[in-house]
């Protein structure tokens, strides 16, 4: 039924007081087809905490180094299984090994994450009956419902999207994109929840200084390093980035800047190509995906997140929290988070815009302003607000109580793995 079965071993016991009063453990059936980009990183933010309170997880997710890379990120979380599930090239079955799990007992809910994984989890829990809360962490797209039966796959998941005892999105913006393509749903708003994305807090004097990106990019001293940090996939907007830079990298009167591109994705090799294509090799580098951004934030002057769409931005809140400028696009869901910050925003797919947002970051920054609205920042994005609404949700199909103290994420968060 399934590859591998690993249970970590309780290395850091949860400090009393972080329980917030929950009287036993309870169990959630995880459920993940993708662990990466920003599925990955609100587990890191989220499950600490609702660790701390109490819950026990399983994850189940696709048997390759997506799911060993968020076992050693959740290495300091408590009794955390994971097991693995077969990939056979872009398939994996998630829903016999889930129906598995939930027929043998144990499990007070299941948390699915994305679509895929709620698809399977609703397959799996049929008849069976427990709690399921599916978080979507991306908006729909066309061209998921393109060619002749387009149109049939969209009304079958809108049918299997009214199975979930609630469905969790991310953003106001995500809320509007799925009831969009899934008006039924508006027929049953009980059962949606916006709660919107947050971050794991650290200031900056707990994030160990580090002055090594400029040495390893090559880049001048006088070079601004602008940073990109997310997936390489056509939805990021990367190739509209390219184009804008070679743009700007052409005109005489532009301040010398270097681009570093930390990320991973199906097209990272088809990026590199694109980047010597253009002639870009000394103004663009393409780096490994870094589980922790925050040090390398600190050697940043400028943070571009050129997405052609987004359910939300933890990379822009990140930056924000860290006092980076963001120079973001206005696609739905980013437009939401950076909306009344220092942030600037120009449009979404459009290279030559780009290209102007960059040239007027690069000779009139916000550095300062950025900087000063970091603290309002932390405050606006810490996720223990965000993870208490989840704890709550989950207590009420449940009927078990938790609850998170403190009153930030400093007090409030489980250890967990850079």
């Amino acid at each position: 039924m399934s590859m591998h079965l690993a249970t970590m071993p309780e290395r850091n016991a949860v400090p009393i007081g972080l329980i917030g009063g929950a009287s036993e453990v309870r169990r959630a059936l995880v459920v993940v087809r993708w662990p990466v980009g920003g599925i990955r990183t609100h587990l890191l933010a989220n499950y600490p905490i609702a660790a701390a309170a109490g819950w026990r997880f399983t994850f189940v997710g696709p048997a390759d180094g997506s799911l060993d890379a968020l076992r050693e990120s959740l290495q300091g979380v408590p009794r955390t299984e994971y097991i693995g599930v077969p990939v056979k090239r872009r398939s994996c079955s998630l829903w016999p090994t889930v129906r598995g799990l939930v027929r043998d007992g144990g499990f007070d809910l299941i948390h699915s994450h994305g679509l895929t994984a709620a698809v399977h989890a609703v397959a799996a829990n049929v008849g069976l009956r427990i709690p399921h809360v599916a978080t979507l962490h991306e908006p729909l797209q066309p061209c998921r419902f393109s060619g002749l039966l387009g149109p049939f796959k969209r009304w079958a998941l809108g049918r299997l999207m009214r199975r979930p005892d609630a469905i969790v999105v991310v953003s106001e913006d995500a809320r509007a994109n799925l009831l969009q393509y899934f008006p039924t749903l508006a027929g049953r708003p009980h059962r949606i929840a916006t709660i919107p994305n947050g971050v794991r807090i650290r200031r900056p004097t707990d994030v160990p200084r580090d002055d090594s990106l400029r040495r390893r990019l090559g880049a001048a001293p006088d070079a601004a390093l602008i940073g990109f940090l997310g997936r390489f996939m056509p939805e990021k907007g990367f190739s509209v980035l390219l184009e804008a830079v070679q743009r700007l990298a052409a005109d005489p009167s532009a301040p010398p800047f270097h681009v570093a591109a930390f990320g991973s994705g199906d097209y990272r090799i088809e990026y590199s190509r694109e980047v010597r294509r253009r002639g870009l090799s000394d103004r663009v580098t393409l780096l490994d995906f870094t589980p922790d951004v925050h040090p390398v934030l600190r050697q940043l002057g400028l943070v571009v997140v050129p997405s052609l769409w987004e359910a939300s931005s933890l990379i822009s809140m990140e930056a924000m929290t860290a006092g980076v400028p963001v120079l973001g696009s206005d696609c739905p869901g980013l437009r939401e988070v950076l909306r009344g910050t220092p942030s600037r925003t120009v449009a979404a797919g459009d290279a030559d815009a780009l290209r102007h947002g960059l040239y007027l970051a690069l000779t009139r920054p916000w550095t300062e302003a950025a900087r000063s609205f970091a603290a309002a920042a932390r405050s606006r994005f810490d996720v223990v607000r965000s993870t208490q609404r989840l704890l709550d949700l989950f207590d009420r199909l449940t009927g078990k109580g938790s609850g998170v103290r403190g009153q930030g994420s400093e007090q409030a968060q489980a250890p967990v793995a850079a």
